[in-house]
This record gives structure tokens, C-alpha cells and sequence, in this order.
């Protein structure tokens, strides 16, 4: 009963916590960090309407020249409420290359955190490509733990007739330990990778992916993908346009604005001339440093803003070759491990435990071959993940889709 109620909550953990590769990517869409940042993109978004704005009229209410000992109205002709409303104009038409500014830079930082969502979509494949490659060499450790146990029993038989020293069994046995440690040891790096993806999609509870929905044939395609999507070069083409238009608008900031007014004052009309009427422009005149510096401002970071989209795609060019020529020489290391190392060292393997179980080979010769052939599986795996790992890196950098349905 108990081993029934273990099995079941065994399973409901697994239930819970075992979730698809589209299903975790999903999550990605409430991180903190990006929900984070779609809020500053729309609180820049609300700064360009600011920024292409003139500004609100004012209106203004005065008392004039009420005589100081009896502030009657009645005693004074120039006495009266003067109604007054003025407005800031802008003629140089720099306040609409500012909106455009706004604009541009908010959507440079909105392609930023685009390109945050892919490189955190680049973790999550590092982590299963990591937990593919840990699994396959449990499996491999496993299955050579099998073997050794089965001549560890054949070296005992040997030792009994005297065919092996002592050391034999010893060693056998040690050999032994050390493939139960490793499995262990992979155990717990399995273990730990369920921490490292919770971590990454802010979750509070363990999460671990369930290998059979990891779309492994989008690698496939790897360098022929269509509907490439460079968040990075169009944040900085952004970034740069953006630049440009802030220089544009710093050049027309040297025409001042202007503020227009009309005013009403009501009098008490002593005089029998009536009300009074005016009119008034104010221009404030460019003498300080601000307009300047803000001017040259502008123009570094124009500068900085075409420096770092020309070293983008100039280096962009030769990462990209780089991860190519990395991919070619992983596949070369496959295939030559494959065809030839591999099918060597099983077979030497194989002929060294028939030999050993007769008490021809030594056991160290059936050691080494049994390492050997060890060794060789495990870097196949190793290669088989790293070269899985370039070409997520490929796509991550070039502005290929990571998943099926990527979103625009």
C-alpha cells in the first residue's frame, strides 16, 4: 500500500512539474523582466506625446492697480480684473521631430526586449540540449556499469581457479565503484538543471521539460530559415534614426519658441472709455549654453548610434562564419568518430572480454578496452549536444525562429 501511495505521488510531482517545451517557452511571455520592460516601452511610448506636445494655454487672473489704502474699484480709472490667455507656439517644427524621436527610441528598446525573450529562449534550449546530453550519458554509464558487473563475476570465477591474481577482483570492484559514482554525480547535475530552468522563468517552484516535446528538427534547418527577425540590428537602426531626428530637432531648437497672449481688463469705467484689450509675444532669446550643449549632445550620440550599428553588422558577419566553420568541424568529428573510432573500440572491446572470460587477456587489457569504448560514446554525446548548442547559437545571433510559432 504505501509503495502504491509513493508510485501516485511520485507521478502527480511528474504531472505537475514535467512541462512542454512550448509550454515553458509560453511562460516566458509573464517574466518579470519583460513584463517589465513592455511597461517602459509604453511609458515612452506616452513621453513622445509629451515630447510633440506645446504645452497647455494659461490662463491668467490679475487684480490691477487697486489703490492700497481702500482697495476700492470705484476710486481708480486704471483699477480692473484683467482676464488674460497665452499660449506657447512653436514654429520651427522641432517638437514633431521630438515626437519622432520618442518614438523610435521606444521601439528600439521594444525590438530590445524582443531580442531579451529569443536569448532567454536560448537558455531554455541550453538547458534541454544539457539535460539530453546528461541523460544519454546516464544511459551509457549504465549500460557499461552492466558490463562490468557481468565480468566482474567472470574475473571471481577466474580468480577461484587461479587464472587472475587477487588485484584482479580489486580492481574490477574499483572500476566498479567509480562508474556508480559518476551515474550519481550525473544524477545530481539532472537534478540541478530542474533549479536552473525555475530560475530562468521566475517560477517558484521546481520545473523540469519533457524530452519528447523538445522540437529538435527546427535545428534542422538551421542556416535556411526564412522570415529572419534581427531584433538587435533593428533596435540599433532604431537607435540610430532616432539619433538623426534629435540632431534635426536640436538644429531647429536655435528658433525660439514663441508665446502669443491676449488680455481682457474689465475697469470701472471712471473715465467713459471702457474696457481694455491687449496683446502680447514673448521670445526667449538663445544666449545661455543649454541650446548648444544640448545641440552637441545630439551629435555624440548620433555618433556613438552609427559606430555601434557599423560594428554590429561588421561583426555580426563573422560570428556568424565562426559558428559556421565550428559546425563543420563538430559534423567532421562526428562522422569520423561514427565510421570509424567507435566501431574499433567496440569490437576490440568485445574480442578483448571473449578472450579475458578464457583467460587469455589480462584484466588490465579489459579495462583499458572497456574505458576505451567508454570514452568514445561519451564524447559522441558531448559533440552530438555541442553541436546542437552552435546551431541554437546560430539561429539565436542571425534572427532565426527558435520556436515553431514565434512571436512577431
Amino acid at each position: 500500500m504505501k509503495g502504491i501511495i509513493l508510485s501516485l505521488y511520485i507521478f502527480n510531482l511528474t504531472y505537475v512539474f514535467s512541462k512542454s517545451f512550448h509550454e515553458l517557452a509560453n511562460r516566458l511571455n509573464n517574466h518579470d523582466l519583460l513584463t517589465s520592460n513592455m511597461n517602459k516601452v509604453k511609458a515612452m511610448q506616452e513621453g513622445s506625446k509629451q515630447a510633440g506636445s506645446w504645452g497647455d494655454p494659461k490662463l491668467s487672473i490679475s487684480a490691477m492697480n487697486y489703490p492700497q489704502d481702500s482697495l476700492s474699484p470705484n476710486e481708480s480709472m486704471m483699477t480692473g480684473i484683467q482676464f488674460g490667455l497665452s499660449q506657447k507656439l512653436s514654429l520651427s517644427g522641432k517638437h514633431g521631430k521630438l515626437k519622432k524621436f520618442k518614438q523610435l527610441k521606444a521601439k528600439s528598446f521594444s525590438e530590445q526586449s524582443k531580442q531579451l525573450k529569443r536569448d532567454f529562449l536560448n537558455q531554455l534550449w541550453q538547458i534541454c540540449i544539457e539535460k539530453e546530453m546528461i541523460v544519454g550519458q546516464i544511459k551509457v554509464l549504465k549500460e557499461n556499469l552492466d558490463w562490468v558487473n557481468n565480468n566482474l563475476i567472470i574475473t571471481k570465477r577466474l580468480y577461484s581457479t587461479g587464472d587472475v591474481p587477487q588485484q584482479a577482483v580489486l580492481d574490477v570492484q574499483i572500476r566498479k565503484s567509480e562508474l556508480s559514482s559518476q551515474i550519481n554525480q550525473n544524477k545530481y547535475k539532472l537534478e540541478s538543471l530542474k533549479y536552473k530552468t525555475s530560475a530562468l522563468l521566475s517560477a517558484e517552484n521546481d520545473l523540469d521539460v519533457d524530452m519528447q516535446t523538445i522540437p529538435w528538427e527546427i535545428l534542422d534547418n538551421w542556416n535556411h530559415q526564412k522570415g529572419i527577425k534581427d531584433y538587435r540590428k533593428s533596435s540599433l537602426e532604431s537607435n540610430l534614426k532616432a539619433s538623426q531626428l534629435n540632431v534635426s530637432a536640436q538644429n531647429r531648437n536655435y528658433f525660439p519658441d514663441i508665446t502669443v497672449g491676449v488680455s481682457y481688463t474689465k475697469r470701472n469705467d471712471l473715465d467713459d472709455i471702457g474696457d481694455f484689450v491687449g496683446a502680447s509675444i514673448t521670445i526667449p532669446l538663445p544666449t545661455s549654453d543649454h541650446r548648444y550643449a544640448s545641440k552637441n549632445k545630439a551629435i555624440f550620440e548620433k555618433m556613438e548610434a552609427e559606430k555601434k550599428y557599423r560594428h554590429y553588422i561588421k561583426s555580426k558577419t563573422n560570428v556568424l562564419k565562426k559558428i559556421e566553420f565550428e559546425i563543420k568541424n563538430t559534423k567532421i568529428q562526428l562522422k569520423i568518430l561514427l565510421d570509424d573510432s567507435l566501431r574499433f573500440a567496440k569490437s576490440s572491446r568485445e574480442i578483448t572480454a571473449k578472450s579475458y572470460s578464457r583467460g587469455g587477456a589480462d584484466y588490465l587489457e579489459l579495462l583499458r578496452a572497456e574505458l576505451q569504448y567508454q570514452n568514445l560514446l561519451i564524447k559522441q554525446i558531448n559533440l552530438t549536444a555541442e553541436l546542437k548548442k552552435q546551431k541554437v547559437n546560430y539561429l539565436s545571433i542571425q534572427g532565426g525562429a527558435l520556436l515553431h510559432k514565434e512571436e512577431k
